[in-house]
């Protein structure tokens, strides 16, 4: 699994030491935890490291949780690549937009708005893994201190809300709190309304209260300035970036450069099972 930065660099910034990176190394190749590869290269501990403000003991968890959540969630995390026909029915009804700049925190920025507001159109399980793989994408080039997300809900209605699956969303939200290597800083959701109101409800019944408490919905007319600096945002929210519309392309293309690193994390997750 490659990445556009290493190692040494961060430590370099005193993000993280290579003490650290050493012991969770050594406790890696113990080789004591069911699923989990006895060798990970430095730069993905690094992520793991950054994401527990370098508590090796959450970090060592927070491994086990990624593997083990992902083994239970083949439907989540096996066969991604952007060429699958429902990953592109998923980007081709949301748009789902990686935002170029970081926040003043060095958070990333997921955007996410309705394109085709046909509920038929709209299949939970190919998005969600679109919005996970979103994730790996930004790790490419630069470790984040975190992941924020804005959805714009407008268009959501009674038959999407009819559509979750409350298995399948516990899977994604435990991921998102357990076993992403990033800290999960939290979720806005614009334009909310009836229908997602629901949704919170039903969430609320077999979510983590953790988690919960960073979802967060906004009635329309809200403004993600308040929250948001103008270069995270597309010009349609008053932001200095693109139109959502070209930002979303633009994310096409990052999703074609990601392919081999979906493909060497697969293979590596599952040789531990052969």
């Amino acid at each position: 699994m490659k990445f556009k930065f290493s190692a040494s660099d961060v430590v370099a910034q005193k993000r993280t030491t290579q003490e650290n990176i050493s012991l969770i190394k050594k406790w890696l190749r113990a080789g004591d935890e069911k699923y989990v590869p006895s060798l990970l290269s430095d730069e993905f501990i690094v992520l793991f490291l950054l994401s527990c403000n370098n508590d090796v003991e959450m970090t060592k968890k927070t491994v086990i949780a990624y593997y083990r959540l992902r083994k239970e969630s083949p439907e989540l995390f096996d066969d991604r690549t952007s060429e699958r026909e429902d990953i592109k029915k998923a980007l081709n009804t949301l748009r789902m937009i990686s935002i170029p700049n970081r926040t003043e925190e060095n958070n990333q920025v997921i955007y996410v708005s309705i394109k085709d507001t046909d509920s038929k159109n709209f299949e939970l399980h190919p998005i969600m893994k679109a919005s996970l793989m979103l994730i790996d994408i930004e790790h490419h080039t630069s470790p984040p201190d975190g992941v924020i997300f804005l959805a714009d809900m407008k268009g959501l209605g009674f038959f999407h809300v009819f559509k979750l699956n409350p298995i399948s969303l516990k899977k994604y939200f435990t991921y998102l709190g357990e076993g992403v290597p990033t800290q999960f800083k939290g979720m806005h959701f614009m334009n909310g309304n009836y229908f997602l109101d629901q949704m919170m409800n039903i969430l609320k019944a077999f979510i983590d209260p953790d988690v919960i408490n960073r979802l967060h919905i906004h009635s329309a007319g809200w403004n993600p300035g308040e929250l948001f600096p103008k270069k995270c945002l597309p010009k349609e929210l008053a932001g200095d970036l693109e139109s959502e519309d070209v930002l979303s392309e633009t994310t096409l293309q990052l999703f074609k450069d990601r392919e081999d690193f979906w493909k060497a994390e697969e293979e590596l997750r599952k040789s531990v099972l052969k």
